[in-house]
């Protein structure tokens, strides 16, 4: 499979990495079993079943030691539902 790098904040409060953009940078495994790869088999084909997803190549751009806002969310509905 093909490499995407993605850049987010990481949470250490939850184990979530929260994407923030996509740095547009991209690294070709060379398979020919991979629908994105410049050596793919089946390039003409139509009925190719090649995976065509990227791997996330992750970039920490903040390490924050709080929960992120889903999980903040989540929390905070937990205690509400409770009472």
């Amino acid at each position: 499979m093909c490499w995407e790098e993605s850049c987010g904040n990481q949470h250490r409060g939850c184990p979530h990495f929260v994407i923030l953009y996509y740095s547009g940078e991209k690294w070709d495994c060379g398979s020919p079993t991979c629908g994105l790869s410049s050596a793919h088999v089946h390039k003409n084909s139509r009925s190719c079943s090649c995976p065509r997803t990227y791997h996330e190549r992750r970039r920490v751009l903040n390490l924050i030691q709080e929960p992120c806002d889903a999980c903040k969310e989540a929390a905070l509905a937990a205690r509400v539902r409770r009472r």
